[in-house]
């Protein structure tokens, strides 16, 4: 965790007030290189780039002394929110006595422009009946959610600014002057505490422990506001600085017309569908979680979390994959899938064997919703490739090791059977490995090979190619009876969480076989998700407990889901943001702390419990919220399926519009009367003869598609 001097200065600099390093959250353009994603904590308190440096801000009462830090304040008293609850352009309330805080701040500009920049403001109210004075500090200092070493600053000469000795771009503008400000070595929160800024204009440090301090004097009287304006323009560090600097300029004249034009940018890039729902939180979190892996990408890679885990990973990819392209992004999805058409095997822990699998599943489900049959035609022989891999997986006499071309965890070099996707077959069925283990990832493995293989059937079949539809078909097939006679004689693999995560979501591998399973599910949750006859949530990794819930859906358990949507929507792990973790308490960050990481290079990070926001979290929790509204099922589409007693109210209307499909981009409306006892419900959009099935409140109703519009006449007994 953080740098090793970072932590040994903080060990002997009780004093000085460190970053919160408990949260994190990202901002930054989708597709931009992972050294210009911006870091937050609790507070706004931001660095602009990894490994550059924190900007934070305290208050403090000139008269009493009284003093106020967001990295010490609790985190109830710091309260964050995405402009209209979604977009990225973070706000933070908080109170320091009668002062009213509010702080935003967002990062425009484009990676190909080298223009990024970070712009910021603070707000602050008078609430009392008197008059309040109050010092306001600004700090540059090496330490910050994503800081590194700060070996030299100055004050600028219009003292507005602070930047590089040897160069003219400022590190962070101010729209007004201080009414002090300096530069110093070691830390300036010891100077704040006491009312000081540094006398000096400029300061050097080969360890590069450089910082810098503005304080504003300000005196409000009541009911009056203060605001002050900042930019951190983005540098190009280390490798071609000289060659290709920053074109980023501050601009704070134009704050106010660059927010607009930035919050309308990721207006429009989000709504390219739309819902409406009587829940703020499902519908604030549904396009929250789209924006936190978009933010995430970088280039054609979906990424599962900067500055955690700077690498593809195939397991996490085609879930969030899956998210853009049923958001309709198929440009950037496909740029994605095409990764894993040239990769067969990617991620953190090397070559898995659930990997051919998820390939396939990706290509496929591109095709499926952008119907380009040329493009599926260019990436067949990747489908061919992994099918390959399953065909000799499912017949292999001795384990099969794989060295990857892709980046892994550093650890995983030190692993002698890294790499290892499977072990001798058995029984007709695939020994295969995943997250480093075999007896437990069965049910998982073989869902995935039998998802694989249905998939790559159905291309095959789409390209005429007859005879790899039947060989596909017939290895499933297979498959399929080898894997039901294994688990027949091996029922303990229903304990699995792994099996259970995969039953239906997303592989398909029992849907000739929902209520057998089902009975094996219920008896799982049962046992595992339920204490006293409470919902227990899952502790460390909740894109299990999401696709648990995904299954429960297809097997029509609402209360199960919403159990876990009741519970993630109001817990989350960003408060505000609508942000899911991977891990907790430090379970399960080990891959980042010791894995292909910036955490141990950072001045900052000091305390690294969970990694939030987590890729793999988020896509699975959108997906879910998906099909709490339609859902690619039993070859057709399955509608509001997941939509709960409690938005079935007299006059509620839920709807959502344009949504890809594998049928069409559909739209469709469910309306209640004012007896809050009949509904109706109309479709439009799928493809002629598409069917469809209603499933609310234990009732089914199923109709085909018209060429324009279908619709449904219902009861709704609410108490059914």
């Amino acid at each position: 965790m953080a740098s090793f001097d970072t932590l040994q200065i903080l060990a002997q600099h009780p004093e000085w007030i460190a970053p919160r390093s408990d949260l994190r959250v990202f901002i930054g353009e989708p597709g931009a290189p992972e050294a210009t994603k911006t870091t937050l904590e609790p507070g706004n308190v931001f660095s602009p780039g990894m490994r550059t440096f924190g900007v934070t801000w305290w208050l403090r009462r000139p008269d009493t002394g009284q003093f106020f830090a967001t990295e010490t304040a609790p985190l109830t008293a710091l309260q964050w929110r995405y402009e209209d609850g979604y977009l990225p352009l973070i706000h933070c309330d908080s109170r320091f006595e009668a002062l009213a805080i509010h702080h935003e701040v967002f990062q425009d500009g484009t990676a190909q422009e080298r223009t990024e920049s970070v712009c910021a403001a603070l707000d602050l109210t008078n609430t009392d009946t008197v008059s309040v004075e109050v010092q306001v500090f600004i700090a540059l200092r090496s330490l910050g959610p994503a800081g590194g070493p700060l070996a030299d600053l100055q004050v600028a000469q219009d003292r507005h600014s602070f930047q590089h000795r040897q160069d003219d771009l400022p590190l962070l503008a101010f729209d007004q002057a201080a009414s002090g400000i300096g530069c110093g070595v070691g830390d300036p929160s010891t100077l704040a505490l006491h009312g000081e800024t540094p006398l000096s204009p400029l300061a050097e440090d080969k360890d590069g422990w450089c910082f810098g301090l503005a304080r504003f004097d300000i005196t409000l009287a009541q009911g009056q506001q203060w605001r002050l304006r900042m930019e951190c323009p983005l540098h190009t560090y280390g490798n071609l600085a000289r060659e290709m600097p920053s074109r980023a300029l501050v601009r704070l004249a134009d704050f106010d017309s660059r927010r607009a034009q930035h919050v309308q940018a990721w207006r429009t890039r989000l709504h390219t569908l739309e819902i409406s729902v009587p829940d703020a939180d499902f519908r604030n979190a549904f396009f929250a979680g789209v924006q936190h892996m978009l933010t995430a990408s970088v280039g054609d890679q979906a990424r599962i979390a900067p500055l955690s885990y700077p690498l593809p990973w195939l397991r996490d990819s085609v879930y969030i994959i899956r998210c853009l392209d049923l958001v309709g992004l198929h440009e950037a999805a496909r740029g994605m899938t095409e990764y894993c058409s040239r990769n067969d095997f990617f991620g953190g822990f090397g070559a898995e064997g659930d990997a051919p699998g998820q390939g396939i599943w990706a290509l496929v489900q591109h095709y499926r919703l952008t119907q380009d049959k040329a493009w599926l035609r260019h990436v067949y022989p990747a489908i061919q490739r992994k099918c390959d891999w399953l065909f000799r997986m499912r017949r292999t006499e001795q384990p099969i090791q794989i060295t990857t071309d892709t980046p892994v965890l550093a650890f995983t070099h030190a692993e002698r059977a890294a790499g290892v996707i499977c072990l001798a077959a058995q029984d007709g069925i695939i020994m295969g490995s995943m997250d480093h283990g075999v007896s437990y990832a069965l049910g998982w493995v073989n869902h995935w090979a039998l998802c694989g293989l249905q998939e790559a059937a159905f291309a095959a079949h789409e390209l005429n190619f007859t005879e790899d539809t039947v060989r596909y078909e017939d290895e499933r097939e297979a498959l399929q009876q080898a894997f039901t006679q294994f688990i027949t004689q091996h029922p303990d693999l229903f304990t699995q969480e792994r099996t259970v995560n995969s039953l239906l979501w997303p592989t398909n591998a029992w849907s000739h076989a929902v209520e057998q399973v089902h009975q094996h599910f219920m008896r799982w949750w049962g046992q595992n998700r339920v204490k006293h006859g409470q919902f227990v949530p899952e502790p460390y990794w909740l894109y299990f407990e999401l696709a648990q819930a995904h299954n429960a859906l297809l097997m029509g358990e609402i209360d199960l889901v919403w159990q876990v949507l009741d519970y993630r929507l109001r817990h989350a792990d960003l408060p505000g943001l609508y942000g899911l973790r991977e891990g907790g308490d430090g379970v399960g960050t080990e891959n980042a702390v010791y894995g292909v990481t910036l955490i141990n290079q950072l001045r900052g990070c000091h305390k690294f419990d969970s990694i939030t926001p987590h890729g793999w979290s988020q896509a699975e929790l959108w997906l879910l919220q998906r099909a709490v509204l339609v859902e690619e099922w039993a070859g057709g589409l399955l509608l509001f399926a997941g939509v709960p007693t409690s938005w079935l109210i007299p006059n509620a209307r839920i709807d959502f519009r344009h949504f890809p499909t594998a049928f069409g981009r559909i739209s469709a409306e469910l309306t209640v009367d004012a007896t809050g006892q009949q509904g109706q419900v109309s479709v439009s959009g799928a493809a002629e003869g598409t069917p469809l099935s209603l499933r609310l409140n234990g009732q089914t109703q199923h109709a085909a598609a018209q060429a324009l519009s279908t619709s449904f006449q219902l009861t709704i007994d609410r108490f059914a």
